[in-house]
């Protein structure tokens, strides 16, 4: 059999090629907007294209294509907005377009063999698309709720089983490509749509609760008529109302009526058809046989029995015989007599016992204990001013074996503690709805330093006593069902009375509940600083405002309750000590779990560049932050610490107070240094390593205690507790940051260059600085420039530091002092010299600016004692004046004076290098090995710089030692201006070859001896001699040859020498003699420095030998 070669060209003629010369598969005219166009042939055939036989590309029409025609050109006008009307081409090449591609769709596509793997191959490129697009658009919600949806359609295409329904699981792709091809960018209402469809995904709505048992138990009983219609009674009746409006007789509340007549004596009744539309009571007939008459009796006699025990009821009269007169051996004919009798007299307005209204123990037993768990009662009510104040009933009802003064005097007590339990209820109340509560009470506009009162431990106190509620509620739920269970012949027999009921209160609970209240009113007292608190006002601490701090109130709180269980279980009441022990231990937790976090994760570091991130403290925590930057000096001692009253808040001025709880005051400082050692270690990015505890894992306070079965009343034993969990993390952060101080951050190599520069322990380097320095100050040239100060000193080290302890670049000197003061007068212009040596992080903790600023003052005083004793050295006369006996006798008196400046000189000198700087710097060193914390390293390091401050004189406390050997020192410099106005001013130095002077070798220096008094006789010169008659003159033989070496300005002296140098003496016997006196004062005081005071007073014994 042959084919064509072509279907197109080979085809039959159809009927539609007879109707229509043009085809759109054929040639057509050029212009498609020709006039002469026939008919499209969709108005003329009833069926489309694709239903061509003959064609290759077209089909039989199928019920599918059909569906789908109408379908399509609505698809083409709602998208393309074409229709045949206004643009009938681009309608038709639409229309073709479209059907040609489900066509193929639905004829490439493999039957309903369409599986999830094969649609989740064919869309995973089109969701995975979608979902990069709108991630690169930020939009991650979108893209979130695209990918759930997409899973959800999976999901749920296993279920599309149904043959019948409008999706099939073979069809599913192609809706979700016509989605595809159909979906536009996303809009505001598109993102708004994802986000709450996500949000729905990840919150759902709770179900609401559905209706339980106990739900319906926990309603009201008694209120209302619970009895409508029950029992075939008509609609709107009611059992009581039956009962008034009878004829007299009880009638029967079974469905049957009484009537005999209308009731067989057969034992079944005849099924009938015509039931009618509304029975009445008396027509409800069972077909199935004849009901149980007795059992409708007794549900009358149950409903009877009820209505018997509901004492509550106007109607309801005990079963006691109110009328027998008083009988001494029936106890209940004692309140009925006593009522009679008073009610005979008018005058008392006493009613009889007719009028009163009486009831049973047990059901007056049962009416306290709901007024103990806060229900309505008949027998206590609340007072009409004060809600929270019970006080019995005036209109209670009576027992009939009491009197009305013995029934009230029961009664009170019990509404005492109806009223004490009233106030704790209303307490714990209140904080709960401040918990629930999304605003914070308003501050107090009375003073600037108001807290909000809404704090942990607070709100953990009033869970705690809550909890004590319900035991209490518990335990007089439990007397209920005893009573009730006693009363129905269940169990052991019982003696119910109110006495028993009291006593059984008071064992049990024995002054729990009391004791609370007060400490209510104790805390309400302090917040206010206030003596005169009422038990109505202790609700309010819930919400008010305190300048009071939250940690000091916590701690107050907390000291309260322990103090209470110390007091409780000293007295024997060990009921109301565990009690309170259990409320201490739930109330400390929060501060407890705030201990925790601060020792395992340490301090929060502040970035003063990123606030928005710093982590903060709790307010009611017993650390403070100062919110001191890191790399400040002072962060290490004042950054945190303990939190202390200040006057403003206490009104006693008592500002050493600390805010920290009895049971941590012991520890409180080990657990600030370990915080601050473990914060510390994570910023130099060193992770803590806590070799005590095998797990991180923070215990809870009671789990604590419960594991070591210690007794949290002892207060000593539960800090002894306390201490052993918190020293393990104290040693762990102390060792491990002082290995990394030691060697890491080369500690011993500068507290050596520290000691070296400013204690002078290496002679080397600063002695012959001070030598540059004080030659200098000889030459009096301007000694205090900045750039002549480090330069010097920096080379200086570079000639003799040869095993290079001190880095020039570390150390910086300047001078700030006083202008007006002149080195050649006083020691006092050295104590402007400053020397500032620079620490890295984190040893500036240890090397404050105060530290240094002593080390400055010491290194100043011992400079200022090497001055003296430079001058001094430098005052010699070596010649042959041993031969002048005029000249030798007026040289003894300087020398001796010289002699005795120069011994205190050496002695003071002595004693501070050996007895204070030497003997102090190895006990230093010794103590300093020993350290376990950096606090401990201040600490040592801080007492061993106090000790040597006050062995130096420099303490405040011995400022007036410090005074006289300034003085002395002074004299030094007094003694060498007397010397050189005596000398003429002949001075060289000494550390250079001596050079021989002759007397009158210029007219300057005949100026000068002229004006100078002395002890030798002086020759007469003449001022008409010139300078150079006097020097061919001058014969070596004329005068003993006189070298004079002095390293001082040279002034002019007036006076009366002799007086002035026996003044200078006297006034340094008195010195000496003044600093060891006070020597020897200090050397019987307890301070560490006494055995040097003591060594110098030895010392200067020697001066009057």
């Amino acid at each position: 059999m042959s084919t064509p070669s072509s279907t197109l060209s080979a085809r039959p003629h159809s009927r539609a090629l007879h109707q229509r010369p043009s085809s759109s598969l054929s040639q057509r005219p050029p212009s498609s907007a020709s006039y002469a166009r026939p008919v499209s042939s969709a108005s003329l055939r009833p069926q489309s294209r694709v239903s061509r036989p003959s064609s290759r590309i077209s089909r039989p029409a199928t019920r599918q294509s059909t569906r789908l025609a109408p379908l399509c050109q609505k698809l083409i006008t709602q998208v393309a907005e074409l229709t045949l009307e206004n643009d009938e081409e681009d309608f038709r090449i639409a229309l073709d377009f479209v059907s040609r591609n489900l066509e193929h769709a639905t004829a490439t596509k493999g039957g309903p063999s369409s599986d999830m793997a094969t649609m989740d191959k064919r869309f995973d490129g089109y969701i995975q698309s979608f979902l990069e697009k709108f991630r690169i658009q930020s939009n991650d919600t979108l893209a979130e709720a695209l990918e759930i949806s997409y899973r959800k359609v999976k999901d749920s295409a296993k279920d599309l089983t149904n043959l019948d329904g409008d999706i099939k699981l073979a069809h599913l792709p192609d809706h979700l490509q016509l989605l595809a091809l159909l979906s536009t960018a996303p809009a505001e209402s598109t993102l708004k749509h994802a986000d709450a469809y996500v949000e729905a995904i990840k919150n759902p709505l709770e179900p609401p609760p559905s209706l339980t048992w106990k739900d319906i138990l926990a309603e009201e009983p008694f209120e209302g008529q619970h009895w409508e219609g029950v029992y075939g009674l008509p609609q709107g009746s009611t059992v009581e109302g039956w009962e008034n409006t009878s004829d007299g007789s009880t009638p029967s509340l079974s469905p049957w009526d009484d009537d005999s007549d209308d009731l067989d004596d057969d034992d079944s009744f005849p099924y009938t058809e015509d039931v009618p539309s509304s029975p009445s009571p008396v027509e409800r007939v069972s077909s199935y046989g004849q009901p149980n008459l007795s059992l409708s009796y007794q549900h009358r006699r149950v409903v009877e029995e009820l209505q018997a025990r509901q004492y509550w009821r106007e109607e309801w009269r005990t079963d006691a015989d109110l009328s027998q007169p008083f009988n001494l051996g029936d106890a209940s004919t004692l309140g009925p007599s006593l009522s009679r009798a008073l009610g005979e007299r008018t005058t008392l307005l006493i009613d009889g016992p007719e009028r009163e209204k009486y009831i049973n123990e047990h059901d007056a037993v049962r009416e306290v204990l709901m007024c103990l768990q806060g229900c309505r009662n008949l027998m206590i009510t609340s007072n009409s001013r004060s809600p929270s104040l019970m006080r019995p009933s005036p209109s209670a009802p009576r027992l009939v074996h009491l009197t009305l003064a013995s029934q009230t005097s029961i009664l009170s007590s019990f509404a005492q503690l109806a009223t004490t339990m009233s106030h704790i209820r209303k307490f714990t109340s209140a904080v709960f709805s401040n918990v629930f509560s999304t605003s914070d009470p308003p501050l107090s506009s009375t003073h600037f330093l108001s807290h909000n009162m809404r704090s942990q431990t607070i709100e953990a106190f009033a869970d705690a006593v809550h909890s004590q509620i319900q035991k209490f509620d518990r335990w007089c739920a439990d007397k209920e069902e005893q009573i009730c269970c006693a009363h129905a012949g269940l169990g052991n027999q019982l003696v119910v009375s109110l006495l028993r009921l009291e006593k059984d209160v008071r064992d049990t609970f024995s002054v729990i509940f009391d004791l609370l209240l007060a400490t209510l009113r104790e805390l309400m007292g302090y917040v206010m600083q206030s003596d005169n608190t009422s038990d109505e006002e202790v609700w309010l601490l819930a919400s008010m405002s305190s300048r009071m701090p939250p940690a000091a109130v916590t701690a107050h709180l907390l000291d309260a309750c322990l103090r209470s269980a110390e007091e409780q279980s000293l007295l024997g009441d060990k009921i109301t000590a565990e009690a309170f022990i259990e409320v201490f231990v739930r109330s400390a937790q929060p501060v407890w779990a705030m201990v925790g976090r601060w020792v395992s994760d340490g301090m929060p570091v502040r970035d003063t560049w990123e606030a928005s991130d710093n982590q903060t403290l709790d307010e009611e925590f017993f650390v403070e932050d100062h919110e001191l930057p890191l790399m400040d000096p002072d962060f290490w001692a004042d950054g945190y610490v303990l939190r202390t009253l200040s006057d403003f808040e206490v009104p006693t001025g008592d500002a050493k107070a600390l805010s920290v709880p009895v049971f941590l005051e012991r520890i409180a400082d080990r657990i600030l240094e370990t915080g601050k050692a473990v914060g510390l270690l994570r910023v130099l990015g060193i992770p803590f390593l806590n070799d005590a505890d095998g797990d991180n894992h923070w215990p809870l306070l009671a789990t604590l205690i419960g594991q070591h079965k210690r007794d949290a009343s002892d207060s000593e034993g539960l800090a002894h507790l306390i201490s052993d969990k918190i020293v393990p993390y104290y040693t762990s952060s102390g060792s491990q940051l002082t290995q990394v101080l030691t060697e890491d951050c080369d500690l011993s190599r500068h507290i050596a260059a520290i000691e070296g520069l400013y204690l002078m322990t290496r002679g080397d380097v600063i002695g012959h600085f001070a030598d540059v320095l004080f030659a200098k100050m000889n030459s009096q040239q301007h000694w205090q420039d900045f750039h002549f100060l480090n330069s010097a000193f920096r080379d200086v080290v570079d000639a003799n530091n040869a095993t290079k302890y001190i880095e020039t670049s570390l150390v910086r000197l300047s001078y700030r002092g006083s202008k007006t003061a002149v080195i050649a007068q006083t020691v006092k212009a050295l104590d402007g010299l400053l020397v500032e040596y620079a620490v890295p992080f984190p040893l500036a903790y240890i090397f404050t600016p105060r530290v240094f600023s002593i080390y400055g003052s010491i290194f100043a005083f011992l400079l200022q004692i090497r001055r003296a004793k430079n001058v001094l050295e430098r005052i010699l006369v070596r010649g042959e004046i041993g031969s002048e006996r005029h000249m030798k006798h007026e040289l003894k008196v300087f020398y001796a004076m010289r002699g005795k400046l120069s011994w205190f000189i050496n002695t003071l000198l002595n004693f501070l290098t050996t007895h204070v700087l030497y003997s102090q710097l190895a006990i230093f060193h010794e103590n300093f090995k020993g350290a376990k914390s950096l606090d401990e390293m201040i600490k040592i390091h801080n007492d061993h710089l106090d000790t040597i401050q006050r062995g130096c004189l420099l303490h405040p406390e011995t400022s007036a030692l410090h005074r006289a050997v300034l003085s002395a020192l002074d004299m030094c410099l007094h003694f060498s201006n007397i010397f050189v106005s005596f000398s003429g001013g002949n001075t060289h130095d000494t550390s250079r070859l001596s050079i021989v002077m002759r007397r009158h070798r210029s007219r300057r220096q005949r100026r000068i001896r002229r004006d100078v008094i002395g002890f030798s006789t002086t020759e007469i010169i003449s001022d008409d001699e010139s300078d150079d008659d006097d020097d061919n003159n001058e014969t070596a033989g004329d005068a003993p040859e006189l070298s004079f070496s002095l390293a001082a300005s040279v002034t002019s002296y007036e006076g009366d020498l002799p007086d002035h140098l026996d003044k200078l003496s006297s006034e340094l016997d008195g010195v000496v003699r003044f600093v060891r006196r006070g020597s020897e004062a200090w050397a019987g005081s307890m301070s560490k420095a006494a055995p040097a005071f003591g060594a110098l007073a030895f010392a200067l014994e020697d001066w009057d030998s």
